[in-house]
């Protein structure tokens, strides 16, 4: 008889539960999703035998835009100057995207150390447009 009553108690907490659940109001999905989307600017370098540079813009639709910089190394001191002109490019995408009504929401930045004397570094921004 106990079990009688504990699973009939059971039973009628859970559906109570459920009748909670299913009144409860429900977004839909595009309200979920930032009316404008979120793009990313990658500000990236290759250092070793062949060095490289480039800005990639990644929209909201996932196409890519690749922006070669020139990194030409031949001096430390060069070198140093290179590094400046890529965060300078990086700089100058992130404020034409924050002109346009985008919003800066994060900065993620990266080294990787490779095999031998090859170094990969990346600045990723994130974007957002409300």
């Amino acid at each position: 008889m106990k079990t009688r009553i504990l699973l009939t108690a059971l039973v009628l907490s859970t559906c109570s539960l459920g009748s909670v659940f299913a009144a409860a109001p429900t977004l839909p999905a595009s309200s979920l999703v930032a009316p404008g989307g979120y793009m990313m600017i990658i500000s990236r370098v290759s250092l070793g035998f062949n060095a490289q540079a480039s800005i990639v813009t990644v929209s909201p639709e996932g196409k890519e835009q690749v922006k070669e910089i020139d990194f030409s190394r031949f001096s430390a001191k060069q070198m140093a100057g290179n590094m400046t002109e890529v965060h300078k490019a990086a700089m100058a995408t992130v404020n034409q995207y924050a002109a346009d009504g985008w919003r800066l929401v994060s900065v993620v930045p990266s080294d990787v150390a490779g095999g031998g004397n090859t170094v990969f570094s990346q600045t990723i921004y994130y974007l957002e447009k409300k």
